[in-house]
């Protein structure tokens, strides 16, 4: 099957899910009474959870299709901060920068690599409930930038390490397993690569590793 057949699928899946989610909805407003029927809340819940799963998917399948410039990674940092304010800074929630300067500049897709960036962060946050610090550090190393977002979320499991990256594995309750696994597909199709290194009862710190144009 070609990849033009694997998306018209994605496509008339994504419009029937679509269709299916407005015509409950719809059914809800006239009838608000069915909301105390029984399993009606666990199907729209269910409705609601494979939109997600669509969504991140459609993200993945956009992954070899990048549109890469040449951009400051400061920029790129600060354009990042901005589109996320709400997000990034609270009083229970802290993103702290701290970069090796001057750094290079570096080839992306500043959206996709947003993406990526903004999986990492939201993982970290909800490993942590939502409260304390997460700090990107970034530095040159040999032909590669390095950045290391750290959380102290508590780590993993060793045992679960080794399904990090597979998709519908996930340690959360309404959690889809696609946001690392989007990251990773991301930051590889940009010649780079995503590790983890976890500590038990502390936390974890990913590492992003992106190509320099030096």
């Amino acid at each position: 099957m070609s990849n033009e057949d694997y998306q018209k699928i994605f496509h008339e899946i994504k419009n029937n899910v679509a269709f299916i989610n407005s015509s409950l909805q719809l059914i809800e407003k006239s009838h608000p009474e069915i909301k105390a029927f029984p399993y009606w809340k666990d199907s729209m819940q269910e409705v609601s959870a494979l939109k997600k799963m669509l969504i991140e998917l459609s993200s993945a399948r956009l992954c070899n299709d990048l549109s890469v410039q040449k951009t400051s990674l400061e920029n790129f940092l600060s354009d990042f901060v901005d589109s996320y304010t709400s997000i990034l800074v609270s009083n229970d929630f802290q993103f702290q920068i701290e970069l090796e300067t001057p750094l290079p500049d570096v080839y992306i897709d500043s959206d996709r690599l947003k993406r990526a960036l903004f999986n990492l962060v939201k993982n970290s946050s909800e490993a942590m409930d939502g409260l304390g610090l997460v700090r990107l550090t970034g530095c040159l190393e040999n032909s590669f930038i390095r950045l290391d977002l750290t959380d102290s979320g508590g780590g993993l499991s060793p045992d679960y390490l080794p399904k990090l990256f597979t998709p519908l594995e996930t340690t959360k309750p309404n959690g889809t397993g696609l946001g690392l696994l989007i990251a990773r597909q991301i930051i590889e199709s940009h010649g780079g690569r995503l590790t983890v290194d976890s500590r038990p009862q502390d936390g974890c710190t990913f590492s992003i590793y992106l190509p320099c144009t030096r």
